[in-house]
């Protein structure tokens, strides 16, 4: 006989306190209600994203927010972090179970967990976790240890360092003696294979995992799947997890496919190269603002699977977005750039407007600001810019960008937003301040919001538990897998 026992993943796991007796009667004298109901270890849950990565390894750096969103995804299987974000988006412990501070928040001490190995064997130690971490924070922070902790000390005050930590590629890892990496995760690599122009990972569940293990045996993670296909593949049961861009998700819902979003996790906003001549005068930039009929854009090009954006922060992080409402005013737009405005305009060479290549949305975002645009008469050259590392981008004066949220807290999501932007932004720790950097990087129309867009998956009828934040990602050791649903039956 086999025990397996679930306990809370780091506090807050539907992984609690399940024993799954195997080769017993127990099991076979369970009523068949509660079978149903009951998780249920094993099987392979089969995962298709769109975007590639290269390698499981924190330390590298995607070429594009995409591929970063997607790289922090999968290294999620196999590493964890010091802290980690609860449902309501407050930090609570990981892989550090306490943490203390000066009074400048510029020393931090996190006490690391006791018990802990990596999938190689190795310990968790407070030296491994440093040299991990000073790889990842770089030069701008120094990195130590101590007996029991890792000791971070800054140059400027970080106040929401947890909360950063809790979020992106601050994983930590053990390098072992052949250069790979083991992590202490729920799951283990074993494998990656081509399948046609495709990718496959294999990962096995970690039955050593100080977390719990998870639910499923494997995970099958197909990469490079076009959103297309992973719509046709959740629609005839060749997927169990697939993304749905916007412009998917009702017509998956349509089909019967059992679909969920995120709350708005996206900004899609323009961003002026004001080193440009061409743009440098505020006056044309708020008259392109007040030219975009953000609505449309939507309502149509993003299937209501998006709102409107006057903000950079969605109102359910900040509080604040409605102060920042949309203004669509053509009038306004055209008298911006009238002659008598002082303002001229060459009509004649049109502004070059950049976004990614491999993101179908922001193209059909990008065409529709251009047609928006050429009716207050300022002509748009659309262009696409290949995010692969080698191709230089063509020179832009505007960038479209399809920004995700970094956390929910707004000073640590803002100030991630505006530092990715080339943007100011430091000392952003009281609402007043938040408020105060929205504000100005707003006013001067240095980043023209458009819309806030949620992220949306499709789940096969056998996944059971999909209990992913708000703010979108996966958990996907808390998923299990049953048999199919039947017609009318419970969607949780």
């Amino acid at each position: 006989m086999r025990r397996i026992a679930y306990p809370f993943h780091a506090g807050n796991s539907p992984r609690i306190a399940f024993v799954v007796l195997l080769a017993s009667g127990t099991v076979a004298a369970t009523p068949s209600a509660a079978a149903s109901t009951r998780p249920q270890v094993g099987g392979t849950l089969r995962v298709q994203i769109s975007e590639r990565v290269d390698a499981i390894d924190p330390r590298l750096l995607p070429s594009g927010p995409a591929q970063a969103t997607a790289a922090e995804r999968v290294d999620s299987l196999v590493f964890d972090r010091l802290t980690r974000l609860d449902e309501r988006g407050i930090v609570q412990p990981a892989l550090a179970i306490s943490w203390q501070h000066d009074a400048q928040s510029k020393r931090w001490e996190f006490r690391l967990r006791k018990g802990v190995k990596f999938s190689d064997g190795a310990p968790l130690t407070p030296p491994i976790a440093a040299i991990a971490l000073q790889q990842l924070l770089g030069i701008s922070y120094d990195v130590s240890a101590n007996s029991d902790s890792v000791v971070i000390l800054l140059d400027q005050s970080a106040p929401d360092l947890p909360t950063q930590l809790a979020t992106g590629r601050y994983y930590i890892f053990h390098s072992g003696d052949n250069s790979s990496l083991a992590g202490t995760g729920p799951f283990l690599e074993t494998g990656r294979e081509s399948v046609g122009d495709l990718e496959v990972i294999t990962f096995v569940a970690n039955e050593s995992c100080w977390a719990g293990r998870p639910f499923v045996d494997k995970i099958d993670l197909t990469l490079g799947v076009d959103p297309q296909q992973q719509a046709n593949a959740i629609s005839f049961g060749q997927a169990d997890v697939v993304e749905l861009p916007a412009s998917e998700v009702r017509r998956a819902a349509q089909r019967g496919v059992r679909t969920v979003s995120s709350d708005l996790v996206e900004v899609f906003a323009l961003v002026p190269d004001v080193v440009h001549p061409t743009v440098q005068n505020p006056r044309l930039r708020q008259a392109i603002s007040l030219a975009l009929d953000r609505a449309s854009i939507a309502d149509v090009i993003l299937q209501k699977q998006g709102v409107a954006a006057g903000a950079l922060l969605p109102n359910w992080i900040s509080g604040y977005a409605h102060l920042f409402p949309p203004t669509f005013d053509l009038a306004r737009a055209k008298e911006l750039l009238a002659p008598a405005s002082g303002h001229e305009h060459s009509r004649s060479t049109p502004l070059v407007l950049v976004y990614d290549s491999s993101d179908a949305e922001a193209r059909a975002v990008a065409d529709r600001v251009a047609v928006n645009l050429r009716e207050v008469g300022i002509m748009v050259q659309v262009s696409a810019q290949i995010a692969d590392g080698k191709t230089k981008p063509p020179m832009a004066d505007f960038r479209l960008v399809r920004h995700r949220i970094a956390a929910p807290d707004a000073a640590a999501a803002l100030s991630e937003l505006l530092n990715s932007l080339g943007g100011p932004a430091a000392g952003l720790e009281t609402p007043e301040q938040i408020y105060n950097a929205e504000r100005a990087a707003i006013d001067s129309f240095r980043v023209i919001p458009l819309a806030h867009i949620s992220e949306s998956y499709g789940l096969s009828p056998q996944v059971r538990d999909w209990m992913a934040p708000r703010w979108g990602g996966w958990k996907l050791e808390d998923v299990w897998l049953g048999p199919p649903r039947v017609a009318g039956g419970n969607s949780q």
